[in-house]
């Protein structure tokens, strides 16, 4: 059985240092340390995850072939496993979106980025926190049409975003979490009381903190804590971050790290078809044409208008260690080893130990990525 060794600052759940990293048969053989972390290696990090992406490069998740060609587009962002989003649509549109990610799931294609399972982000959204979704598509809580989602996945609907504060909310919770989906708040205004509901019928995860989130209430000069406040000092509650600094303005990303830890937050794209694409490109979009800029996706005709995020993981990866003070250990966990526990694969993917499956971003000093593996097999290589 042949071997192939990486050579770098390998990031595992502990701790960086310099030293050997050996793949054989698909899975990490062997992790040697040869010395202390050195500033011009490559660091050899778990193959990042992202669990919340409406689409990348020139691909979204709401077309027919959307989620095939976002994993082709993926692996030079060192991206080794995906949850395609698709957003509020029609009964139609989700149940045929679950069943062509469910046979991508079962029919797997060893040269691109893993599609994990699907994501959906809805349809059972509170009106008055759909955001950017079609509000024709927004409505209530169906157990009958959760039912028929989850048939037709047949065990590849990953996660999928909730608002508590609906009627019938917490059967669809309870059913989603007994089916092994990962079942997130979001898009919600719900009460204290609501949300302690969700998380006792199963809820685990909370979808792009901040966002689409009601700010404190100041009643007699007193500020009353709000919903996001209550969120990130729940530790039953995994929190997904958009790390684009935009977003998420750094100083809340720096107020989550200290409440929540690393340990309890999910870095995510939340992308839009276009992402990855040059700075400069323009896309289609319902009523105008959005830019594609270094930071965010913007309206054409009125630049000052924020669309959405143009985030890749590579991206992430980067901004959480040199703008946002994570360290590289913590970078990995959030990229890799908690989207991996919110796809139930944390027992063979998402770290850097022995025995794992070698999925793998090698990325220079200069944060670019050089090289992606899958499960041993190089997907991408500069």
């Amino acid at each position: 059985m042949q071997e192939r060794h990486l050579k770098g600052n390998i990031i595992t759940e502990e701790q960086v240092f310099f030293g050997t990293l050996s793949i054989a048969d698909k899975r990490i053989a062997r992790i040697e340390k040869q010395g202390e972390m050195r500033l011009d290696a490559n660091w050899i990090t778990p193959g990042f995850i992202d669990v919340h992406t409406h689409g990348i490069g020139p691909y979204g998740a709401d077309v027919p072939q959307g989620p095939l060609g976002m994993a082709t587009f993926a692996p030079p962002t060192g991206l080794t496993g995906v949850c395609p989003t698709l957003a509020a649509d029609t009964p139609e549109n989700l149940l045929a979106f679950t069943k062509e990610v469910r046979e991508l799931v079962k029919s797997p294609n060893p040269q691109i980025t893993k599609i994990l399972g699907s994501h959906l982000e809805g349809p059972f959204i509170d009106f008055k926190h759909k955001g950017g979704m079609d509000e024709r598509f927004v409505r209530g809580a169906d157990l009958e049409e959760a039912r028929r989602l989850l048939d037709a996945a047949d065990g590849t609907l990953k996660l999928m975003t909730i608002s508590p504060e609906l009627d019938g909310a917490e059967a669809v919770i309870s059913l989603m979490t007994q089916a092994g989906v990962t079942v997130s708040m979001g898009h919600t205004g719900c009460s204290k009381e609501q949300k302690d509901m969700a998380v006792a019928a199963g809820a685990t995860q909370v979808c792009h903190l901040f966002d689409t989130f009601d700010g404190r209430r100041v009643e007699h000069g007193v500020s009353k804590p709000c919903l996001a406040d209550c969120v990130l000092i729940d530790d039953r509650l995994q929190k997904e971050l958009i790390c684009d600094g935009i977003h998420v303005p750094q100083d809340l990303i720096t107020l989550a790290h200290r409440v929540a830890g690393a340990e309890h937050l999910i870095a995510i794209t939340d992308s839009l078809a276009g992402a990855g694409l040059p700075t400069g490109a323009t896309f289609p979009m319902e009523g105008g044409r959005m830019m594609f800029m270094s930071d965010v996706a913007r309206l054409v005709d009125n630049p000052e208008c924020i669309v959405g995020s143009c985030l890749t993981m590579d991206k992430v990866f980067c901004n959480l260690i040199t703008r946002f003070g994570f360290t590289p250990v913590e970078a990995a966990m959030m990229t890799a080893t908690n989207p991996a526990k919110c796809c139930h694969e944390d027992h063979v993917r998402g770290l850097l130990k022995v025995g794992f499956f070698a999925d793998i971003a090698v990325v220079s000093p200069e944060f670019d990525v050089l090289e992606t593996i899958l499960e041993g097999n190089t997907i991408y290589s500069r």
